[in-house]
Formats: structure tokens, C-alpha cells, sequence
């Protein structure tokens, strides 16, 4: 199966490599039951991430994904570094879903709260395999520099 990269211009773009030919395919509106499927997918991870389950929620990362984390314990470390407001959520918001023309990928944006009051915004891309929706990527989620940072590298603030 060739990766697929995805753009929230409702695009896939696949390849194989940076020197192979790209293709693009359209994304339509999800259809109610693939946004269900892929939301309900996501919360279950983000609530074993609640309960500190980190092998329960690799559980719902896509197979190509899972090989990037040695163990749950990899895993766990990166969330909890990288995406705190994912790894100790308080909720999470979702908006319209688009799909692939057949429902195996599914593009959906989130914004997700965490514990500390702190909401970012993602969009979670999904492959369904097994007949499961699992999470193939995020983008976005991390938290942007306050505006009194910015441009002041080096330099206390």
C-alpha cells in the first residue's frame, strides 16, 4: 500500500517516495456513519490516554503508525512531551469529516482542551484497517509560542 499524505484542502496526496510521482485524489463529505466510526475512534484513545493506558491506545494507531514506537512506553513519552494537551485531555471538539471516494481515510479537524485549560487545534487523519478506524497521523496540535515570544529567541522574556 503506497503512504498517504494528507492536506485540510480536502486532498490525498499519494507516493512512494520524494522522487516518485505524486497522485491526488478529492475527498467528499464523510458520510454520518464514517465520522461516527472515525470520532469514536479517536475519543477511545484519547480517553485510554486519560487513564494513563498508553497499550491500550497504540491499540488505535494504524499499523504503519505503531511501527515508529519501540513500546507503549515510547509512545507515552512522546504524547506526554510533544502533545500534553492530547495525553491529559479534558475534551475535544470535532468539526465536518471528508473521506476518500471508498471510507478508508478519513480527514477530521479536532480541538482538543486539555487539563490545564489549554485548547489546540489538529486535524486527525485515519485508515480504516480491520474494519476499524485507526489514526494514521496528526497534524497540527502543539501548542504555538505566546505572542510575546515570538521573535525573541536567545533573549529572556
Amino acid at each position: 500500500m503506497k503512504p498517504v499524505i494528507f492536506s485540510a484542502a480536502g486532498l490525498f496526496v499519494l507516493g512512494l517516495s520524494a522522487q516518485a510521482q505524486t497522485t491526488t485524489i478529492p475527498l467528499r463529505p464523510a458520510k454520518p456513519v464514517e465520522r461516527q466510526a472515525a470520532i469514536l475512534s479517536i475519543q477511545t484513545q484519547l480517553k485510554a490516554f486519560a487513564r494513563d493506558d498508553y497499550k491500550m491506545a497504540i491499540t488505535y494507531q494504524s499499523a504503519g503508525l505503531k511501527k515508529n514506537f519501540a513500546s507503549p512506553d515510547a509512545f507515552r513519552t512522546m504524547m506526554v512531551r510533544a502533545y500534553p494537551e492530547f495525553a491529559h485531555y479534558k475534551s475535544v471538539q470535532f468539526g465536518p469529516a471528508r473521506a476518500d471516494a471508498t471510507g478508508i481515510h478519513v480527514a477530521i479537524p479536532a480541538a482538543v482542551t486539555g487539563q490545564d485549560g489549554v485548547t489546540v487545534r489538529a486535524f486527525y487523519f485515519l485508515v480504516r484497517e480491520n474494519k476499524t478506524y485507526r489514526i494514521e497521523g496528526v497534524q497540527g496540535g502543539v501548542q504555538r509560542p505566546p505572542d510575546s515570544a515570538v521573535g525573541t529567541l536567545g533573549r529572556d522574556v
